[in-house]
């Protein structure tokens, strides 16, 4: 919690007091070479210096201040000489800066119309006031303090696990793009300049605020005391008293030279003198002279300083940079620079983070078409988990909407009460998540509307499920649906259609009754997966081996040509029977493996097609005698589908399988085939399915993935493709049953830890004793964590098993962050499964 309120002020503070940070960084970075400037543009400044590299000696104070003072009623100030022609030497005098005359020292001559002076007078104005007075010194000194916060808590919010990898710190992902590039670049950037950053902010303070220099100042080693003088009364000034005393120190006349007079009587006349000290171009030394007698009043020599006096004489010269000399000063002017670069990145991803808000909001608005004689819209709402459902729904949408009907398309997630109960009119296309679950994003409708009583009596519907026959609760989640409508009151437009996987003849009858409802025939046919291909196995390899769980495989298969896949999809692949088994069952029924028999019009052995069929254990009543009648009984064996863990650039692409057994001892069924049967070369049909649902989104943004077992397959690669993409910071939990043996891709996880590519891993080996016991106890583990993760716009993924894993990952993310922010992870799509 402390971390996500952390960030939440972090980005609350970085739109506000950023602004004006801004310009205090611009202005800054402007006034960091403003004598260099002022010299270049005023010529006549060059001969100051040329003067003092001739070795000429600057007049004298009893010359220098009557000529400054002729036809000047208003008293002097302080006078700044500079004999060297680095800074601009100037009188002050009272009544601001109109009156204030920038002189040569060698001849006192007095320098008009000079260029720019006007301009730093405001830069210098806007950088310490904010053209606004006190009030606006408070506003700059009040956001001196923030920047102090933004260093101390950008470092905390993007400390890394493996803080000693330099890499992490200082290397800008330049290979990035959106907003994973401008996160790189804000908090990278944010580390090279961060001291400097402190020293800014903390010398700053200096002018801002009286509180801060006290306490700065006793900080440092207690006040100076100030040397009162002798004088008799005001204005007993002699000047050549105090010329004498000051000139008798070493090497001051052809030096810097500082004077504030007191503008009390009593007061002595202070002096910072530059002398021969050169350790930096504040070094100063600090001179207390009686104005009326020039006694010594005191002598506080820069390189006789304490630490603390040394600091506090150089506060300037800390906070200009130029305490470190000219490379000092060109850090600090980037740096100042830079502020402009978190100002605009920071921006950018605050309206980055609005702008995605925002389109999730407007996808939940109903999206209605033209048309409809002023009646209700169509409803037409998907459940989808890969994407299918709603390519049909859209389909649908389309249809009706050529037939002059009003249609809203709405993911069912994004449906309440009222949208329900306004509607007239609906159609349902709802996908089964495996067995009798619903879609990830649609669980937010299960739990909020199918547990509760509805009106809905004055609504018509239709309703397509799309399931697997496989399982026990075929259509489950679409059949809760249409039974809860039906107890609403809501009518049946016509029966239910239920589609078992790609089932053509179920998905035509859908198209038909569609087509009786709008009027208009849908001539295309329904859309059908892609053909099967033909993929080589190229290798495999155990990689737990001597594991006393099941043994996992990676099994590299070879694609065909043009084949393409992305991380998150998933391989279909037909599986086919061992060679022994097919002829034992074959033997058992009499038949010869060898026999030729023609399968949609090719030639082909027995065992070979037996070998793709679900044949029958138990021996026959009567012999077969014909061969092709039996198989043509005997239907095709089900796919088995398996999350890819390679990308395309890998030139193979990878699963990670483990090896099953069966009660009577064989393998199972898609595991035995591609785990032990089919040998090297031998040809694997199979296809890539699409899954949306597991897709990186948004696409650059920093991954927390989730999962145990072969889960790790999807994750992997996810990963891949994000190194590919340069998509650095990402967090690892992973969990399986020995450290000793079940460790997959351990060197490859740890050199993606080492370079910044996993900016944090937490292994869980449940059968080990210190192993941590299982993921969901490493998010409960740390609330913190997972909710500043979830705060800073990372994306949530779960790879592996349903039961036990992921329904208790969803637990644990339930508990610590809340049922509505997991159902609007949801629904933004920064919450996705691939689970089994």
């Amino acid at each position: 919690m402390f971390k996500w309120t952390l960030f939440q002020l972090h980005w609350l503070l970085g739109i506000t007091a950023g602004t004006v940070l801004a310009v205090m960084g611009l202005s800054g970075a402007t006034l960091a070479f403003e004598d260099e400037i002022m010299r270049a543009a005023n010529p006549v400044f060059a001969q100051v210096a040329r003067q003092h590299e001739a070795g000429a000696q600057p007049m004298a104070l009893t010359e220098l201040v009557p000529r400054l003072q002729q036809g000047q009623p208003r008293a002097m100030q302080r006078l700044r000489m500079d004999a060297t022609g680095q800074r601009l030497s100037v009188a002050r005098f009272e009544g601001g800066q109109e009156h204030w005359r920038y002189f040569d020292p060698y001849t006192g001559a007095v320098f008009h119309d000079l260029r720019g002076l006007g301009f730093f007078a405001f830069v210098e104005d806007l950088h310490r006031h904010l053209v606004a007075g006190e009030r606006g010194g408070v506003v700059t000194g009040s956001c001196a303090i923030v920047l102090v916060f933004f260093c101390l808590s950008g470092l905390y919010l993007r400390w890394p696990r493996r803080w000693w990898h330099w890499r992490t710190w200082l290397a800008v992902e330049w290979t990035r793009s959106g907003r994973a590039f401008l996160w790189s670049l804000h908090s990278v950037v944010g580390t090279w300049v961060l001291l400097v950053y402190l020293l800014i902010a903390l010398t700053g303070l200096w002018w801002s605020f009286d509180w801060y220099r006290a306490g700065a100042t006793q900080l440092l080693g207690g006040a100076r005391a100030e040397r009162a003088t002798a004088t008799a009364g005001p204005g007993a000034l002699d000047l050549g008293k105090l010329q004498a005393t000051l000139y008798a120190l070493e090497g001051v006349r052809g030096s810097y030279v500082d004077l504030r007079f007191p503008a009390k009587p009593g007061k002595a006349v202070t002096a910072r003198v530059q002398g021969t000290n050169t350790a930096h171009d504040r070094a100063q030394d600090i001179v207390h002279i009686d104005p009326a007698s020039g006694a010594l009043l005191g002598y506080e020599p820069y390189a006789a300083q304490d630490a603390g006096g040394k600091v506090m004489v150089s506060v300037f010269a800390l906070h200009s940079g130029s305490f470190f000399g000219l490379p000092g000063r060109i850090l600090v002017m980037l740096s100042s620079l830079a502020m402009l670069l978190f100002f605009i990145t920071g921006w950018m991803l605050y309206l980055d983070r609005r702008r995605k808000k925002r389109e999730v909001r407007n996808a939940r608005l109903p999206i209605a078409t033209a048309g409809g004689n002023g009646q209700a819209p169509w409803l037409v709402a998907f459940a989808s988990q890969s994407g299918f459902a709603e390519q049909l729904a859209w389909r649908a949408a389309a249809q009706l909407q050529a037939a002059g009907l009003a249609v809203q398309v709405r993911a069912l997630g994004q449906l309440d009460a009222a949208s329900l109960q306004q509607a007239d009119k609906a159609l349902f296309v709802i996908s089964t998540f495996g067995d009798g679950e619903a879609p990830d994003a649609a669980r937010v409708f299960e739990r909020r509307l199918l547990t509760r009583s509805l009106p809905l009596a004055g609504l018509d519907y239709a309703l397509l499920g799309l399931g697997d026959g496989e399982y026990v609760r075929f259509c489950g989640f679409s059949r809760a649906v249409d039974a809860w409508l039906h107890a609403q009151g809501a009518q049946r437009l016509f029966p239910t259609v239920e589609v078992d996987r790609d089932d053509a003849a179920a998905l035509a009858r859908w198209q038909q009754q569609l087509s009786a409802i709008s009027g208009i025939e849908d001539t295309a046919p329904p859309p059908a997966p892609a053909a099967l291909q033909t993929w080589v196995l190229q290798s495999r390899q155990q990689l737990n081996a001597g594991s006393p769980a099941g043994a996992i495989w990676q099994v590299d298969l070879t694609p065909p040509a043009h084949a393409s896949w992305q991380a998150g999809d998933i391989l279909e692949v037909a599986p086919r029977h061992a060679d022994a088994y097919v002829r034992a069952v074959l033997a058992v029924h009499g038949l010869d493996p060898a026999a030729r028999i023609v399968v949609d019009g090719l030639p082909a052995t027995l065992v070979e097609v037996a070998a793709g069929r679900v044949l029958p254990d138990a021996p026959p009543a009567l012999p077969v005698t014909d061969a092709a009648a039996w198989l043509a009984t005997l239907p095709a064996l089900p796919h088995r589908e398996y999350s890819i863990a390679s990308v395309p650039n890998d030139d193979c692409l990878q699963l990670v399988i483990r090896l099953t057994h069966l009660p009577d001892g064989r393998h199972g069924l898609g595991a035995g085939w591609l785990c032990v049967h089919a040998g090297p070369g031998a040809a694997i049909q199979a296809r890539v399915r699409r899954n949306a649902g597991f897709h990186r989104f948004p696409e650059h943004a920093p991954m927390l993935l989730i999962g145990n077992g072969t889960g790790i397959a999807g994750l992997r690669s996810l990963l891949r493709e994000a190194a590919a993409h340069g998509d650095r910071g990402h967090w690892l939990v992973f969990g399986e049953r020995t450290r000793a043996f079940d460790r997959l891709y351990g060197d490859e996880i740890a050199a993606w830890q080492a370079e910044g590519h996993l900016a944090r891993v937490d292994l869980m080996f449940s059968r080990d004793a210190d192993g941590g016991g299982y993921v969901q106890h490493r998010l409960r583990a740390d609330p913190e964590a997972l909710r500043a993760w979830v705060a800073m716009g990372g994306s949530l993924y779960v790879c592996g098993s349903l039961h036990g894993m992921a329904e208790g990952v969803d637990a644990v993310l339930r508990e610590v962050l809340g049922e509505d922010q997991v159902d609007a992870l949801l629904g933004e799509g920064r919450y996705r499964r691939d689970v089994y």
